[in-house]
């Protein structure tokens, strides 16, 4: 940052440099130049000197903390942070000082506390010091796992950004990736509005302009001290629970939406809130099951490779050794995974109940100095583990010795092993059957196996349990909320509907435009929104939002409505809305039909074809259907292929499709260029053999590391 005179003040005084510390001007400006030189230890010596005749100087003492942090020198900045706020501890750089330090040293609930004390000291002009602290804590939350926290730094970093700055963006795009946290965790929360006709909306609505500013902490003690007077008021207790959730006290803002779904509330609030709180509430996370690696001694390699060879319930993949081998150890010889059932010689007709899923992977290693050979699995424990370790040993024989040890490596819960299922069908399994199957387990999963697992949120009952019980009614409508994020395809949507059918639930209602404000309008509802009778500009706002939270069945819905409109042509242009709805659509005839109608709108715009026709060549390919692809493939080269952009994305296409090898892509086909788009949403098997849970993905790493291969 360019410093001069009448730039505002290090110290965060709100003055001017000139007319601040106007007798250290000329030093401060020649540490600048040091930092933008890249000499942060000429700048730190020269701080420090600086400071040897101007002790305890709000100014210097901000520049050395913050080249101290730089440089990673964490002890001597809590020296000097120390000092910052015990000689100005009205300075809200001083305590935005702290923050940083907090944050950098992984105490993120403290150094939001530490912003907040910042924060309240702010009166007009932010200090560059207050700000950086809101996008360091915003980051160190997040890895803390704090996400609403986190969330809410990081919306008020992007809000304050200069214009131009797109590292607060770059960061909530971030997040949106996180963990795989669904929509309802990604999409931004709002403060409820205050009832008109209270006494107290005058008080309530001062709260809400701190909370606008950041000063969440001051706001909280409002809405305490109207809680205190006024009771269980539904919007009271959502903000406050809120601004809990914002200052990192997530059993504040879980216990709070707990409290407001059991009001008098609007059903989609209630369950939305419900929703959040069951995600979000560490006492009701699911018991976790162990996944355990076990080491066999082996008494015969060469009789155990025959017998795995000779038994359809074991399948030979060759993977990179190193993602098997220990820290100075070598890799395995040979791995594989064992079968539930025996793999069908042929998919042709292959039916969802023979369909093998894999129990184990298996890692067999040669003997070394201090180590024997031995086999080692790696395996889920649950209702199947037993089964899964006797075919092992009903295969190998004698081949196989004893157990030797057993490690615990992961844990998996009942619900993921429930709805996500690692299946291996044969080479040869026509595209639209593997489709079929994969739709089929999916609805069984959700429609059949969920309804009959315990549930936390549900007080230990099942949903069915759960469905015959009023006061289960909108946690049950939550959980199902939950599964539904999870899904994340749109060819779920019947299944759900059988879901809560099944349960005697209501369906969602079809949302009316002048219902409610559009602009605020939760993401998870948009797809319910009757959006024909939106208007241009809240349709484009809700678009913008969605893109960037990667709300995809949001998007979807206003795309549709998008490649109706011309007047939509310029805000949401044609070929970005279909590409898309074409990534989005799981049916490749429906693909076929997008794509013909966006190569229509490009001929009649005199815009280029070839994204298009690039597309359909990759959905032939994946379909299996060789004459077609051949075909485009002609077409392509016909029309397309002097374009270079064209040619580089055709070749990284064939090769990340299989159908030439990575020798023949050669210089001219760049690998990190990017297709026009993606191919068949939901066609992939891995994509479409999982279905998100609370539990999946957390990033402490806890989750089952039972590889699935390919």
């Amino acid at each position: 940052m360019a410093i001069d005179p009448y730039t505002f003040c290090p110290c965060g005084s709100g003055k001017k440099l000139k007319f601040c510390c106007s007798d250290v001007v000329g030093d401060i400006e020649k540490i600048h130049r040091m930092i933008e030189g890249d000499q942060p230890r000429a700048a730190l010596r020269h701080v420090e000197q600086t400071l040897a005749s101007h002790a305890q100087r709000a100014s210097l003492l901000d520049l050395k903390a913050s080249l101290e942090l730089s440089l990673g020198e964490l002890d001597a900045a809590q020296r000097t942070v120390d000092e910052f706020v015990a000689a100005h501890p009205d300075s809200p750089t001083a305590h935005a000082c702290h923050a940083l330090l907090l944050a950098e040293t992984e105490q993120a609930r403290a150094a939001a506390a530490s912003l907040q004390r910042a924060l309240a000291l702010v009166e007009r002009n932010m200090p560059q010091r207050v700000f950086e602290a809101i996008g360091a804590v915003g980051g160190a939350l997040l890895a803390a796992g704090h996400v609403l926290a986190a969330q809410a730094h990081l919306w008020l970093h992007a809000t304050i950004a200069p214009e131009g700055d797109t590292r607060a963006y770059e960061a909530l795009a971030g997040l949106n990736h996180y963990s795989g946290l669904p929509l309802i965790l990604r999409d931004q929360l709002h403060f409820r509005p205050w009832p008109d006709d209270v006494p107290w909306r005058d008080e309530a609505q001062q709260a809400s302009r701190l909370a606008d500013q950041g000063k969440w902490q001051p706001a909280v003690s409002i809405i305490d001290r109207l809680g205190q007077r006024y009771g269980a008021e539904p919007s009271l207790l959502f903000n406050r629970a809120l601004l809990g959730g914002w200052l990192a006290d997530d059993r504040a803002l879980v216990a709070g939406l707990h409290a407001f779904a059991q009001l008098d509330a609007p059903l989609d609030d209630a369950i939305e809130a419900e929703a959040v709180a069951q995600l979000l509430d560490p006492d009701q996370k699911e018991p976790q099951l162990d996944t355990v690696k076990q080491s066999y001694a082996i008494n015969d390699q060469e009789r155990l490779l025959s017998k795995f060879a000779a038994d359809r319930r074991v399948h030979h993949f060759r993977l990179d050794p190193s993602a098997f081998g220990e820290s100075n150890q070598p890799p395995p010889r040979h791995t594989y995974s064992l079968l539930d059932r025996p793999l069908p010689e042929s998919g042709a007709e292959l039916t969802r109940e023979a369909v093998p899923r894999m129990a184990g992977v298996m890692a067999i290693y040669g003997r070394q100095t201090d180590r024997p050979e031995r086999l080692e699995i790696t395996i889920d424990k649950g209702p199947a583990f037993d089964a899964s370790v006797r075919a092992l040993q009903e295969i190998a024989g004698d081949a196989l010795g004893d157990l030797i040890d057993e490690n615990v490596v992961g844990s998996v819960s009942p619900t993921e092993q429930a709805l996500n299922w690692r299946w291996h069908m044969p080479r040869d399994t026509p595209p639209e059957v593997r489709r079929r199957l994969l739709a089929d387990e999916r609805r069984a999963a959700m429609v059949e196996r969920w309804p009959e697992l315990p549930r936390p949120g549900l007080s230990g009952k099942t949903p069915r349990e759960a469905a015959g019980d009023p006061q289960l009614r909108i946690p049950l409508m939550a959980a199902i909320l939950v599964l539904e994020q999870g899904s994340n395809i749109s060819g779920d949507a019947d299944a759900l509907a059988q879901l809560r059918r099944d349960l005697g639930l209501p369906q969602p209602e079809p949302i009316e435009p002048g219902d409610q404000p559009l602009r605020d309008l939760p993401l998870v509802r948009v797809p319910r929104l009757k959006v024909e009778a939106v208007s241009d500009d809240d349709l484009v706002h809700l678009y913008r939002r969605a893109v960037m939270v990667a709300a995809q069945a949001a998007i979807t819905r206003i795309a549709q409505e998008a490649v109706r409109r011309p007047s939509l042509a310029d805000r949401i242009p044609p070929p970005e809305a279909y590409q898309r709805l074409i990534a989005a659509e799981s049916d490749p005839d429906r693909v076929l039909e997008l794509i013909a109608e966006a190569r229509a709108k490009s001929e009649s715009a005199g815009q280029s074809t070839a994204p298009w026709d690039l597309a359909e060549l990759e959905l032939h390919i994946t379909s299996g259907h060789a004459e077609q692809a051949k075909d485009m493939l002609a077409r392509i080269e016909r029309d397309h292929l002097d374009d270079p952009h064209v040619a580089n994305a055709l070749y990284r296409l064939l090769y990340e499709t299989g159908v030439i090898p990575p020798e023949a892509v050669g210089p001219q086909a760049p690998l990190q260029e990017e297709l026009p788009m993606a191919a068949v949403g939901g066609a992939a098997e891995p994509a479409g053999s999982r279905i998100w849970t609370p539990e999946s993905d957390r990033p402490s790493g806890g989750k089952s590391t039972l590889w699935t291969p390919s």
